[in-house]
Order: C-alpha cells, then sequence, then structure tokens
C-alpha cells in the first residue's frame, strides 16, 4: 500500500507540476521579471506594437539579446515571444531553481493594484504590484504575508489583497463560475492598452489571462489555442466565466443575465450585453474552460490504468461526495450500453467503461471514488455490486446473478449510502412489490421545489420511481442517478438513452442536465435519495 501511495504521489507531481511555481525552462537561459510590470514589444524598438506584459516574478525564457534588449518567450502565455528592456529581466545563475522550486508556498495577488512594503536597511518603502502576481512566501502572519522578490529582497503584503496559489492538481483546481464573475468584476472601469494584463491598461484577452490566472489557470490568449483547452458553449447554456467569441476574433467574458466584460477601444473596460443591437448579430458562440489539464477531458475508456490511478491520487483530497461526481462527469459523453442485459453482465466483466447504462455508471463511479488504485476499485465492486460478494475466476465474475438487479434493493440494502429520503421534504407512500407493502419516496412535485433541491450535496443518489401500474417486472426503481452542485443549482449526471428492443435499437449517452428541467419533464413520479457520509 505505501508503495502505490508514492506511486500515485510522484505519478501526481509529474503531472501537475508544483502549487504555485513556474517550471523553470528548459534548454535556454532563464531570466525572472524584476519590475512590477513590463512591456513586452513586437519588435527591439521603442515605439514597437506592446504584445503583452509581464509581471514581477514570471519565468521567461531568454532566446537572443540585442544590445540593451532580450528577445523572449513566456512559457506562462503560451510561449509567446517579444522584446524586453534588459533591466527588466534579472538573469540567475542556477537557471531560477532555487527560487521557483515547488515547494514553497506561493500567493497570488487578488487585488487590481496593491502595495507591497519592502523591508531595506536603508529604509523601508512601497513598490505596486498588480493582480496575477505571484510570490513565494517566506512567513504568514494573521494579516499579511512576507514574500520574496526576484532580487532575494523581502517584502510585505497585506493578506487581504492575496490568497495562496491554488494546486495545479487538475481535480482540485476547479473554480467556479461566480468567483470568475466576481473576479473579472474587479477590473471595470480599467483603461484600454492593447497588449496590457493590469488595471494600469488592459485589453479583452489581457483581462481574460489576468482573471484566470488569479484563479490558477494559465490562458495562452491566443484564439486557436483557446479553442484547444475548452468546449463550445451556446448562448443558452453560458455561464459566468465562459469566453465569448465574436465575429472578427472578437472576446468577452461573460458575467450573467446576458452581460459580459469587455476592453473597448480608446476606452475602458466596460459592460456589454450579447442581446444588445452591438452585438446579438455578431455573437459566435461561448467557449468553457473545462480544466486545467487536456487530460481529464478523457473518458475512463480512453484512460490506461496508469491514468485512473493517477487520478484517483489526485482526487483523493476531495470529499467522498465530490469525488463521486468528479467520476461520473468523466463519463459524460460515454455511449449509452443498449444491451438489455447490460455489457457488463453479458460480458462478465468488472471494468466494461467503453459503455455505460445506468446501474453501470452508477457502480463503477462509487467504486473509483472509493479507492485508490484501479485494483482496489475492483475489490470495492465485488463487495458493492452484490448482495453477498462478487467471485472472479481468470478476471471474470462467477456469480453475476447475485448481482444487484433492482435500485430498491441498493437503497434498502444499505451498501449504497444512507437513506434521506424522509429527511429532505415531504414524502408520500405508494405500493411496494417484492416483499415490500409501501414503501416512502419523495413525490415528484416536492422534488420540483428549491427547497429539496438546494438540500442535496454532489453525489446524492437519486432512485427514480416507476409509477406502480407501469411496473413489468415489479420493479420499483426504473433509473438511476447522480447529483452535482454547481453555482448554487443542482445538476444530474445520468445515462440517458434506451435498451435495444426487438429490432428497434437503443441508444444515448452520458449527459448532465439542470436538475429542474429534468423533474419537470419526467414521468416518474418520484424517487428515494441516498447519501455516502465521508
Amino acid at each position: 500500500m505505501l508503495k502505490q501511495t508514492i506511486i500515485i504521489l510522484v505519478a501526481a507531481l509529474t503531472l501537475t507540476g508544483g502549487a504555485g511555481a513556474q517550471e523553470p525552462p528548459a534548454n535556454a537561459s532563464v531570466g525572472l521579471i524584476s519590475v512590477p510590470l513590463a512591456n513586452v514589444r513586437e519588435e527591439p524598438l521603442p515605439k514597437s506594437r506592446i504584445v503583452t506584459q509581464v509581471l514581477l516574478a514570471d519565468a521567461v525564457r531568454i532566446l537572443e539579446k540585442q544590445e540593451y534588449r532580450y528577445r523572449i518567450s513566456i512559457p506562462g502565455q503560451g510561449n509567446r515571444e517579444g522584446w524586453i528592456q534588459q533591466e527588466a529581466v534579472q538573469v540567475p545563475r542556477d537557471k531560477g531553481r532555487s527560487y521557483l522550486k515547488a515547494d514553497r508556498q506561493w500567493v497570488v495577488i487578488t487585488a487590481p493594484k496593491t502595495f507591497a512594503l519592502i523591508l531595506d536597511k536603508l529604509g523601508n518603502h512601497n513598490v505596486s504590484v498588480y493582480a496575477g502576481t505571484r510570490l513565494p512566501v517566506q512567513e504568514r502572519s494573521a494579516d499579511s504575508y512576507t514574500v520574496q522578490f526576484p532580487d532575494r529582497s523581502l517584502a510585505v503584503i497585506a493578506a487581504a489583497e492575496a490568497e495562496p496559489v491554488r494546486p495545479r492538481n487538475p481535480v482540485l483546481g476547479d473554480v467556479t463560475p461566480a468567483e470568475i464573475a466576481k473576479t473579472a468584476r474587479k477590473f471595470q472601469g480599467a483603461q484600454y492598452l492593447a497588449g496590457g494584463i493590469t488595471v494600469q491598461g488592459m485589453d479583452t484577452r489581457g483581462l481574460i489571462y489576468t482573471v484566470y490566472r488569479i484563479h490558477g489557470i494559465e490562458l495562452d490568449t491566443d484564439l486557436n489555442a483557446l479553442k484547444a483547452r475548452t468546449a463550445k458553449v451556446q448562448k443558452k447554456d453560458l455561464l459566468p466565466g465562459d469566453i465569448l467569441v465574436f465575429n472578427g476574433e472578437g472576446l468577452g467574458l461573460y458575467l450573467y443575465n446576458g452581460q459580459f466584460l469587455h476592453a473597448a477601444r480608446k476606452s475602458t473596460v466596460q459592460l456589454g450585453g450579447i442581446h444588445d443591437r452591438r452585438f446579438a448579430n455578431s455573437f459566435l458562440h461561448g467557449l468553457r474552460v473545462t480544466t486545467p489539464d487536456p487530460d481529464q477531458k478523457k473518458v475512463p475508456a480512453e484512460m490506461g490504468a496508469d491514468e485512473i490511478m493517477i487520478s484517483q491520487g489526485l482526487a483523493a483530497e476531495l470529499p467522498l461526495g465530490k469525488r463521486i461526481v468528479y467520476w461520473a462527469g468523466r463519463f459524460i459523453g460515454t455511449p449509452y450500453d443498449t444491451d438489455p442485459l447490460g455489457l457488463y453482465v453479458r460480458t462478465n466483466r468488472i471494468v466494461a467503461d467503453e459503455k455505460a447504462d445506468c446501474m453501470y455508471l452508477t457502480f463503477r463511479s462509487v467504486e473509483l471514488a472509493m479507492s485508490q488504485t484501479p485494483g482496489q476499485a475492483i475489490e470495492q465492486a465485488l463487495s458493492l455490486r452484490f448482495i453477498t460478494g462478487g467471485r472472479l475466476a481468470d478476471g471474470l465474475v462467477q456469480n453475476y446473478g447475485e448481482r444487484f438487479e433492482y435500485g430498491e434493493d441498493m437503497v434498502f440494502s444499505g451498501k449504497w449510502g444512507r437513506n434521506i429520503t424522509d429527511e429532505l421534504g415531504s414524502t408520500a407512500v405508494i405500493k411496494g412489490s417484492r416483499g415490500r407493502d409501501q414503501v416512502i419516496i419523495l413525490p415528484k412535485p416536492a422534488l420540483g421545489s428549491q427547497k429539496v433541491r438546494q438540500q442535496l450535496q454532489d453525489g446524492d443518489i437519486i432512485f427514480w420511481v416507476k409509477d406502480p401500474k407501469k411496473r413489468v417486472v415489479e420493479e420499483i426503481v426504473a433509473h438511476l442517478s447522480f447529483v452535482r452542485v454547481k453555482d448554487g443549482k443542482a445538476y444530474l449526471i445520468h445515462a440517458s438513452g434506451a435498451k435495444d428492443s426487438g429490432s428497434k435499437p437503443g441508444g444515448g449517452m452520458v449527459k448532465e442536465v439542470l436538475m429542474g428541467d429534468y423533474v419537470r419533464e419526467t414521468k416518474f413520479i418520484g424517487a428515494f435519495v441516498t447519501r455516502f457520509e465521508q
């Protein structure tokens, strides 16, 4: 077990790097930006176009020197290149390894602009620092951070103006849409500056870059690079923090209720409306930053055992309910299992991630969440999927006939979380079956109420109940889904589809939908709800 834990930690560090440090650039001279803010220009000329800016302590690669300027590339901005004044860059002898080492605690400036009090033998003085600046911490007190600059001098920053850099762990690095919107509003009113990334002057790309950087996500804001890191979103599905794309490669940062922020030329960062005449006809679509790690887009069927183990290790710090919906979410897009018996049962396999029905999605997501390795997930499956216990021979299940076939048996077994149905709202009693005269459910009106939905938590399992008049094999439960809470709203992750029936083929896939919409449209009369305790 210790060996497995070490493997997971090593793999996680290889995948994610340190929590706040930038990776020392390889195969080139390394520089650290030594001034609060520096322009990076297209050509080595004083009035050449500004292509971007860099902040104090940013790591850069030095590609070329010409008189008193360096040509650099910036790893944190997709290796964007340009020219910078030589005096803005410090070149450490050790290529920045000691300053940028991964085991240091780092903070990021969250205020648009603040001051750092430099502790100097010749007298203390203030220097401006800007949002998105990341600095290593030497000491923390109740109301301040003592940080280190690239020249090794120390400075004090108010704790209210900074916060610890989010981990690069792609599982833990999630940021809520509301957080993105709140941060973005801080920059409303900033002057426009082409290539700028601070409140002193910024364009829309700089606004997007800085807002996401504050939350631990470094974006290359080139449109093609953004498309590679994001999922396309239609107007009706926009959430705060989505990047808006307009004709002519114009961008915006969505807030809420149709409003977004953009930096208007020769003006300021200001509000716009996607329904306003000026923007409605030019709006194309939104882009949603899905994760700091592109590999997180893989569905489990595309992941090797080593990748699953790494993800299990990264998710281990999450509460159990969030681990469950993390894994359920990884199945989104997986084709629906149309085999009436279930592919995993038909082939006597524990792992059949290539397709999923609602039962398999529930089994597999919980098993992965409750284990630290793929092998442990199989051990969990032999316990959880079966009324008694599963048996393997040559890797194949020998007794799937003893599995949980009916959702109600899962609810009342105690293996699948605590039954909290009667704790959430007004219940109803309906006719039972298979040895149960009556059962207590949450009726559809209760599930549709905001009061009930607000009590639901990540990882809760909803066992949807069929009208007793429509039962085929005396089943009470006809469908299962997981709850995922995002931005205060309850969503459902479920395998949505139909089984093959005679000559009529089935189809579908694992999806995520708003619970309120699902309840309004469903033909089910209610549900049981269970919850795994941490």
